[in-house]
């Protein structure tokens, strides 16, 4: 499955995993430490003219955060930071179990 079609739950729970936050948070709904998230990990989101206003997020990267990934999608800047953070934690393409 690719990680830009995911979503929901299966969405946040991958979240959790890739940040190693053990209790599982409501990112897509109410994300009150995003700020800090995408600061420690230095991840940019923002709106792309080019696609429409799609918002796209990619994790840059620092020392002892998340490695680099690659840009994704999202129909909201939670949605796209929150795929973001799995594909650069899992990659792009993730297998289902």
């Amino acid at each position: 499955m690719s990680v830009s079609e995911l979503s929901g739950r299966e969405l946040e729970s991958l979240i959790a995993k890739a940040l190693g936050d053990p209790a599982e948070a409501s990112y897509l709904a109410a994300w009150p430490t995003m700020d800090k998230v995408l600061e420690r990990h230095a991840i940019q989101v923002a709106p792309m003219p080019g696609k429409d206003w799609m918002w796209c997020a990619v994790v840059v990267g620092r020392p002892g955060g998340l490695p680099p990934g690659p840009w994704i999608e999202g129909l909201t800047p939670r949605l796209a930071v929150g795929r973001a953070i799995v594909a650069a934690r899992f990659g792009k393409d993730l297998e289902r179990k």
